[in-house]
């Protein structure tokens, strides 16, 4: 642990001190996350939903943290301990992202619930790797499908049965995304062939991040009839990529993206597991797959693709100029294995498990 983590630690233990009088609220919930200021994606889904049910007093801390900056950490600081205060409040505590002060200052009554962010985990993460202080005190997460709990068990120390096969409430509005309000903004679109390129970061966020992409200039200058859409990881910012013809859709809806793609290129993102759904073809650039098998680690085995496994830019060419490379039928088994649930139920699913934990009683599923 280095030295902020320790004198954040010293902080909690005063303000936990000082809090000594904060009593739980037995129909507290509160949504928790460093990754957004307000409320989107999974998040928004299960709050709408709790709030219809009006049987819950339901509270937000949402921080966007973008940058590694002083004035960035202090508000860091100061939002862990207000977080300690909310969850010294709360009956149970929702988050979307590993969370130090859980891990570390946890109060007894209090219950935690991991949405996580993501499908599922290409790479490895959480308590796989090394990591600045380790994950813990989480009681239950919820998974895509029966073959993430033991990933999940790993990855955040929770009993195999505490990880709950839900689905991701995000993937019921899959279907339902309307693609007109792209074509508006981007009219030079409409009637070409479209392919997204949707790649995670290399790197953390202690050590800096950074895009290990392929050449887009020099794909599409051989595949002209193609257009490239990029959008990289949010964490990354509005990462500009230097080609006349490709088009920076950083800042535009991930599901509106996928529905109006024609294909999609991505690497070790679990956006793979929500494009599977939408049965396009979808490949993979890799260039770095054997280094990133021995320094990272991988949950998903990369022969099981049904898309090709691109190591450099032909290979890529290759890809787009034969779409029928892709094999349908490899990519139902992998949306059977890795994304089990596709009836839009998600979201209701995950709050009948809120509420079976607010009532002290948990289904295994």
């Amino acid at each position: 642990m280095g030295l902020q983590k320790i004198i954040l630690s010293i902080a909690l233990r005063i303000v936990d001190l000082l809090t000594f009088y904060v009593r739980p609220q037995e129909d507290r919930i509160t949504f928790v996350s460093l990754q957004e200021e307000k409320m989107t994606g999974d998040f928004k889904l299960i709050y709408d939903l709790l709030k219809q049910e009006q049987k819950y007093d339901i509270h937000q801390n949402l921080i966007l943290m973008k940058t590694n900056s002083l004035k960035a950490q202090w508000n860091y600081f100061l939002n862990c301990l207000h977080q300690l205060v909310e969850y010294k409040k709360s009956k149970l505590v929702i988050l979307n992202d590993n969370n130090f002060v859980i891990s570390t200052y946890k109060p007894k009554h209090c219950k935690v619930l991991q949405i996580w962010h993501a499908c599922g985990a290409v790479k490895k993460f959480g308590n796989e790797i090394k990591r600045r202080y380790p994950i813990a005190n989480y009681d239950y997460v919820i998974c895509s499908a029966p073959y993430w709990k033991a990933v999940y068990s790993r990855s955040f120390d929770v009993p195999e049965d505490h990880v709950l096969v839900t689905g991701m409430p995000r993937t019921d509005l899959l279907y339902r995304t309307k693609t007109d309000e792209f074509y508006r903004k981007y009219p030079q679109c409409a009637g070409k062939k479209l392919c997204l390129y949707a790649p995670t970061f290399r790197g953390n966020f202690v050590d800096g991040m950074k895009v290990n992409s392929f050449d887009i200039a020099k794909v599409q200058q051989a595949l002209p009839d193609w257009i490239i859409l990029y959008k990289f990881h949010p964490l990354l910012g509005d990462v500009q990529i230097d080609s006349p013809t490709a088009i920076n859709v950083n800042n535009e809806d991930l599901y509106q993206l996928m529905q109006v793609s024609d294909c999609m290129i991505s690497d070790y993102s679990s956006v793979i597991f929500d494009y599977s759904l939408l049965d396009k073809p979808w490949f993979a650039y890799v260039s770095d797959l054997e280094e990133y098998k021995q320094t990272i680690g991988l949950n998903v085995d990369f022969t099981e693709f049904p898309g090709m496994v691109c190591k450099n830019e032909a290979e890529i060419i290759d890809a787009l100029s034969d779409l029928k490379s892709f094999d349908p039928q490899k990519n139902q088994q992998f949306r059977k294995k890795y994304m089990f649930f596709t009836d839009g139920q998600n979201t209701q699913r995950v709050v009948f498990c809120i509420d079976q934990i607010m009532q002290e009683k948990m289904p295994y599923v």
